[in-house]
């Protein structure tokens, strides 16, 4: 599956689909949703909640969520993720409504108490007058009074990095991930080589980090109210943010 050759398709996760949960295996979702939830019932939410995980991917943000009680909407603009993502919830004996949707034009069709966008959903927009359009979308889909809670790339020094480079065994055969950071552009820019089993795939993604101050204001200009802000991503704490909507 995927590209073949020297074609290297741009923040594509099509083509990556079927090897995304093994490339994110070191990502803890139980422990980020375990915390995440404390914070969010203190802030409101009630277990049997209906919520909107926007940017579901393969569902592993979202299986947490339906372990524990709570309504699930998930959406994603990738049809090969939100399939896997699908065959997961089916294979758990848990039921979900999942579409086919962009963070910019969601529609879910009812007002929901919580909006997610976790593991870095909004950091692939790199035009900022898209990211502001994924606020007021992501608005839309909550009742008055509704809880978003997101992660965000900041435009701050701890954000950059000297490059490198690392290796992982797969099931297929090995990933190779290069990451380098931009400041000037505000970028990382991560590439990704599956090959294996005659195989060979690459991928390039950038993410976009956003300064603080900048991030407050679209977020105040969607209709949004700070409760606590995004903070920097690390493994053990994701830096999830947690805003009202008004």
């Amino acid at each position: 599956m995927g590209e073949t050759g020297r074609s290297i398709p741009f923040n594509d996760f099509a083509c990556i689909a079927d090897v995304y949960d093994e490339l994110v295996s070191w990502a803890p979702y139980e422990k980020w949703v375990g915390a995440l939830e404390k914070r969010l019932r203190r802030r409101g939410m009630k277990k049997g909640d209906l919520l909107l995980d926007a940017a579901c991917g393969t569902g592993l943000s979202l299986m947490p969520w339906l372990r524990r009680g709570y309504q699930i909407v998930g959406a994603d603009a990738c049809r090969p993720m939100l399939e896997r993502a699908q065959a997961r919830v089916q294979a758990g004996g848990y039921t979900a409504e999942l579409m086919l949707q962009d963070l910019t034009a969601l529609d879910v069709g009812r007002p929901v108490r919580v909006a997610l966008c976790m593991h870095s959903g909004l950091d692939y927009i790199l035009d900022e007058a898209k990211l502001a359009q994924a606020f007021r979308s992501l608005r839309g889909c909550l009742e008055e009074g509704g809880l978003l809670a997101f992660d965000k790339c900041l435009d701050t020094p701890d954000f950059y990095r000297d490059e490198y480079s690392d290796t992982r065994s797969i099931s297929c055969g090995t990933a190779e991930f290069h990451y380098r950071w931009d400041r000037r552009r505000r970028l990382l820019e991560q590439s990704c080589v599956v090959t294996g089993n005659g195989r060979r795939t690459e991928v390039l993604y950038h993410l976009k980090a956003i300064a603080p101050e900048q991030l407050d204001g679209m977020l105040a200009e969607a209709g949004f109210q700070m409760l606590e802000p995004v903070t920097t991503f690390h493994v053990p704490d994701p830096g999830m943010g947690i805003y009202r909507a008004v």
